[in-house]
């Protein structure tokens, strides 16, 4: 079976564990992840079966949307709830109107830097390994892209807290936007609660509970949607799946969505895959999954 199964993992839940309940339920059958939440998180996980397990690279590259509550006036050392506290310098020259306007100044492209205390690889090591074994870890920044900010409940006073839903590409920290803010703020800052709600059309609400008896299959068809894609007719789906490129101008129809570098999702009646262009004409096949 080559398909997508939506899980719901529960805060505190590693995701590795969602996995390994999915291959229980599966009989042994291939099952990957296509992105992770850290075990602090909860929310959606998009986990891949089968050969479409060769997609997960694809799927991680689709936009996310978080809902978050950030805690002003305590810093953590790992950004998150789960931390050593380093910093409480509380919140009560929080001024709202300079946070609204600074919160706003993220949306768009900017340089980030991932919390130590991550999955990140640093000279083939993850960084939070070389950071709990109590060594100096340097991470650099790099590009992030967010693409909406809302707020949805506003600076509590009492509290110190704000809620905010998040719309961003791949690669970006909640936890180090929670940390920035919390500098820009002078008060510092951690997540004290974040939730993954989407990755590309894919829902919180039509995801399974790990606990389930029965998982709901999502069709490789629905993945299809997220990107920019042709559907070609089954004299080109023959050719293709044997490893020949077929004319951009034989495509039934074209529809606009995510594009990933030089890849354009192709889909057939029997199968879903990626090409890139051979000159201005052609499609040269790179990824085929039959659909089943």
């Amino acid at each position: 079976m080559n398909a997508l199964i939506l899980i719901n993992k529960p805060e505190g839940a590693r995701s590795t564990f969602c996995v390994g309940s999915a291959k229980k339920k599966l009989a042994g059958l291939k099952v990957g992840h296509s992105g992770t939440l850290d075990s602090t998180a909860s929310g959606l996980l998009v986990l891949v079966t089968g050969h479409a397990t060769r997609f997960s690279e694809f799927i991680m590259s689709l936009p996310k949307v978080y809902r978050v509550v950030i805690q002003f006036g305590l810093e953590t050392n790992t950004y998150d709830y789960s931390g050593e506290v380093i910093s409480e310098r509380g919140f009560a020259n929080f001024d709202e109107k300079f946070f609204y306007d600074s919160l706003y100044s993220f949306v768009g492209v900017r340089l980030q830097t991932p919390p130590a205390v991550s999955a990140i690889k640093i000279e083939g090591r993850a960084a939070y390994q070389l950071a709990r074994a109590g060594q100096d870890v340097e991470m650099k920044s790099r590009p992030v892209f967010f693409r909406k900010i809302k707020i949805l409940t506003p600076f509590n006073p009492d509290d110190g807290t704000v809620e905010l839903e998040i719309s961003c590409g791949r690669g970006t920290y909640i936890r180090s936007l929670a940390h920035d803010l919390g500098e820009i703020m002078n008060c510092g800052a951690h997540v004290k609660k974040l939730e993954r709600l989407a990755v590309g059309n894919f829902k919180i609400e039509d995801a399974n509970d790990p606990g389930d008896k029965v998982y709901k299959i999502t069709d490789l068809s629905e993945l299809a949607k997220n990107f920019t894609r042709i559907k070609i007719g089954p004299r080109d789906e023959k050719s293709f799946m044997n490893g020949l490129s077929i004319l951009l101008n034989h495509a039934e129809s074209f529809s606009r969505g995510v594009t990933i570098k030089n890849y354009i999702c192709v889909e057939g009646e029997n199968f879903l895959g990626f090409g890139t262009f051979a000159g201005y004409d052609f499609i040269k096949p790179e990824v085929i999954v039959p659909k089943f």
